[in-house]
């Protein structure tokens, strides 16, 4: 019983595939080393040019890439007024609970 194999990708592609499994039959491991390698290469400069495009297109077009991005509310409608007095208060409140910088102060001496 004959199955066909359905060719995927670039007939160029699938050349250098069988030829890298022809000299790995014949134990020329450096030859298809290099087929390998190369073809890896040419996949990773693919995606690489691909991103360049993708993050060119974001920062100059305006165009959005796919990925969605949080967006954050930093503008606070309430203004929150402490005074320096305040803060050293709570500061000396959380300190005297906690005992925090005692420990520091011990591993000074």
């Amino acid at each position: 019983m004959t199955e066909e194999i359905e060719a995927i990708g670039s007939p160029m592609e699938n050349q250098d595939i069988m030829t890298m499994i022809d000299f790995t039959a014949a134990s020329e491991y450096t030859k298809a080393t290099e087929i390998f390698n190369n073809m890896l290469m040419q996949r990773v400069d693919d995606a690489l040019e691909q991103e360049k495009i993708g993050l060119a297109n974001s920062t100059f077009n305006g165009v959005d890439s796919e990925e969605e991005q949080l967006e954050l509310d930093l503008d606070d409608d309430e203004d929150i007024d402490v005074t320096d007095d305040e803060i050293d208060a709570m500061v000396d409140e959380i300190d005297d609970e906690s005992g925090a910088w005692d420990d520091m102060d011990e591993e000074e001496d």
